[in-house]
């Protein structure tokens, strides 16, 4: 038996990037090394009012290759300065915890044509030739990963704080490499397929052959890092809201091996109107429910994608951390070294400043919402209606075909933000325990396994509410299509096995006459329809709204009331089920039609109890978090102009805030350092909070 350092160290030992919140800068100087100083750097730093660095010590202009080392490693093949060295103990002495950069997915063309048996293959036999347009990749497969070990190794001799993967990865149409094709036959007995062909009966062990591979590879790594010291910090960019089958990165995997779970929620790109401002924090709070217990990472990049050397506003970088940190995450923020001349940068240094005044308040706190958003993890993985987001890694993907889950999910995202509920964003794995919930809100959650309905079913009949839409537990966990609705019984209908549309200028109509409460605010007698149905009759729900006939045009005739229905609610146990016939979310998203986001906040109000009111402040976006001490109530004003890039938040003035079920004598905003006056009522406690500007924290402790 060998015994490694790491099986010494107690599970309870606290680590130093769990002792307080997370503030990483990161000085991306690897394409103009030199630039600052040492010393010059380290000061940036501590300017920022960051407690940890991405700390450069390769140069990375085109791709990395084994000749721009600035440490000691046995595999250099240049005497280069030794730059890690050096800093190391400037940077310490200044209170910087250095994480080491290491890019281990993008190296130059010529490096790659040094090592054709490490380069990852396309389905067409070619090496990967496009990675940033200027390089290739190494697959984590082949032989290249001993090379990555070695320099694991050497860097560990270091008495550095933590190494950051940036990578590793597959890409989409990647990898066919000797060593991946020969491993994959002797897992499966079978020849490789083709990633691009999604239908072939090998494609998922395929898709899960990667992920494997990769918490391998993150596994050999972890047992050489922590060896030399489990102090180490070991850590890698993995997923967010998209599908993990591009790059074989599924965060259930990663953080079995990794310390932290962290993800670039926080990169948006090109025309800002295109991309929801909730992105960061739908990040954050993904990873959270994640994350096992350990700390979560956002990603959130000051500059405006792909132009990289160019900012974002201030009011756009405000709005990345403070979704950050009211979905319960810590934040990087990268900065090229022309960027810390810029205006922009302060505004950065006030949230540094704030997390670390206050690092209670954004430690280890909990969530208190009593709203689950599921994140539909495995249906997007299998549904040909999922979609994959640009970003660094990944190239946009349209969905093949209708009910596109992650905009249905983004719809009613919006809704519940725009409804001022807190809510959670969780996954199927935590469908497991969904106490401490009150309502529970399917997104097109279209593969589900009969122990995933079991767990919804036993959630609803214990007391639980119930939102879903469209092909909802259509399918199973594999992808194959049932043959009904699997949880058709909670909804009190079933599938007659049709979807129509698409619906571009027809409509729904209410049923008033029910009296329902879902329906208060809604008073036109037609609202336009979702562009997607699906046809069922209900068994013993109840219709709150139905489709109308399909016109033909836009003026064809008056709108006529179907059979169809739309809405349909029903009782299963002791609680409230409600389910949309169509694609609701994706309409909500796409146009807002304001009767869209009055059933979402009738929905979340009625079916679940809201810790926090805030009153007359629409705009508004509302999170609670608690710790054993306090509770915190998250504010993030949104009231901007009506184009993005945001140039501009106009702060509101004397909100009105009710916490209902919460007595608690005192209370102080966080940034603003101030006393509230705070009352205790029937209402609950209340308080006024005088100015919000971008936003706020407010500080409620807890009586014993």
């Amino acid at each position: 038996m060998v015994l490694v350092l790491a099986d010494l160290v107690s599970e309870d030992m606290t680590y130093w990037w769990e002792k307080e919140p997370l503030r990483i800068i990161e000085i991306c100087n690897a394409y103009q090394m030199g630039d600052l100083s040492l010393q010059e750097e380290a000061d940036a730093v501590k300017k920022m009012v960051g407690n940890a660095q991405h700390f450069h010590c390769t140069n990375e202009a085109g791709g990395g290759d084994d000749k721009r080392f600035y440490f000691k490693t046995q595999v250099s093949k240049a005497d280069n300065p030794d730059r890690l060295g050096k800093y190391l103990p400037i940077a310490h002495k200044t209170g910087i915890k250095v994480i080491v950069y290491f890019n281990v997915h993008w190296y130059s063309k010529e490096f790659g044509r040094e090592h054709p048996d490490w380069l990852q293959i396309k389905e067409d036999g070619k090496p990967l030739d496009d990675v940033y347009t200027t390089g290739t990749s190494l697959c984590i497969n082949s032989p290249y990963r001993e090379w990555v070990f070695q320099i694991l190794r050497d860097l560990c001799r270091y008495p550095i704080d933590g190494i950051f993967y940036d990578g590793p990865i597959f890409f989409a149409q990647t990898c066919y490499c000797e060593t991946c094709r020969r491993l994959f036959k002797q897992r499966t007995g079978e020849e490789i397929p083709k990633k691009s062909d999604h239908n072939h009966p090998l494609w998922r062990e395929l898709v899960e052959f990667q992920a494997d591979s990769l918490a391998r590879f993150l596994s050999d790594s972890r047992e050489i890092i922590k060896a030399a010291n489990p102090e180490i910090l070991f850590c890698m960019n993995g997923n967010a809201n998209w599908p993990y089958w591009p790059t074989g990165r599924d965060n259930h995997k990663i953080i079995k091996h990794t310390d932290i779970l962290g993800a670039e929620g926080g990169f948006i790109y090109g025309d800002l109107n295109l991309t929801s401002i909730y992105k960061p924090g739908m990040t954050a709070k993904l990873l959270s429910s994640q994350s096992q217990g350990k700390p979560a990472l956002v990603f959130d990049c000051a500059g405006h994608k792909s132009w990289s050397w160019y900012m974002l506003p201030e009011p756009e970088i405000s709005l990345l951390l403070a979704e950050t940190l009211a979905g319960g995450a810590n934040f990087w923020v990268p900065f090229f070294p022309d960027d810390l001349k810029q205006p922009e940068i302060r505004v950065v240094r006030s949230y540094c400043e704030l997390v670390k005044k206050n690092p209670k308040a954004f430690g280890r706190t909990r969530s208190m919402a009593k709203v689950a958003l599921l994140w539909p993890a495995a249906s997007v993985e299998l549904y040909e209606g999922s979609s994959v987001p640009l970003t660094d890694f990944t190239k946009e993907i349209k969905a093949a075909k209708v009910g596109d889950i992650s905009q249905e999910f983004l719809g009613f995202y919006e809704g519940l933000a725009r409804s001022q509920v807190p809510f959670d964003v969780i996954d199927e794995a935590n469908l497991v325990d969904l106490s401490r919930y009150e309502l529970l809100v399917l997104p097109n959650a279209t593969c589900l396994s009969d122990e995933a309905c079991r767990a919804i079913s036993d959630f609803v009949g214990g007391g639980g509410n119930l939102v879903a839409s469209f092909e909802t537990s259509l399918y199973d966990e594999d992808g194959r299509r049932r043959e009904d609705l699997r949880l058709g019984g909670l909804f009190g209908a079933r599938f007659s096995g049709r979807m129509f549309g698409p619906m571009l200028w027809d409509y729904v109509a209410p049923d008033y006459g029910t009296g329902s409460p879902l329906l208060k605010g809604v008073s036109k007698e037609f609202i336009p329809a979702p562009a997607y149905g699906i046809e069922i009759k209900t068994t013993v729900g109840k219709p709150l709204a139905h489709f109308c006939t399909k016109l033909v045009g836009c003026y064809d005739h008056s709108p006529e009331v179907s059979d169809l229905p739309f809405i349909v609610t029903n009782r299963h146990g002791k609680g409230t089920v409600v389910y949309l016939a169509g694609t609701f979310g994706i309409s909500l998203s796409s146009f807002r039609f304001p009767e869209y986001l009055t059933l979402v906040r009738n929905v979340a109000t009625k079916l679940s109890a809201a810790p926090v009111l805030v009153e007359n402040a629409p705009w508004v976006e509302v999170n609670v978090r608690r710790n054993d001490e306090a509770m915190f109530v998250h504010l993030v004003n949104q009231t901007s102009g009506l184009k993005r890039p945001m140039t501009h938040i106009q702060p509101l003035t004397d909100l009105e805030v009710v916490l209902p079920k919460v007595k608690c004598k005192q209370s102080r905003t966080l940034r603003q350092d101030r006393k509230l006056r705070t009352r205790v009522g029937r209402r609950g406690t209340s308080f006024t909070l005088p100015l919000l500007e971008d936003y706020e924290v407010i500080e409620l402790p807890l009586e014993t």
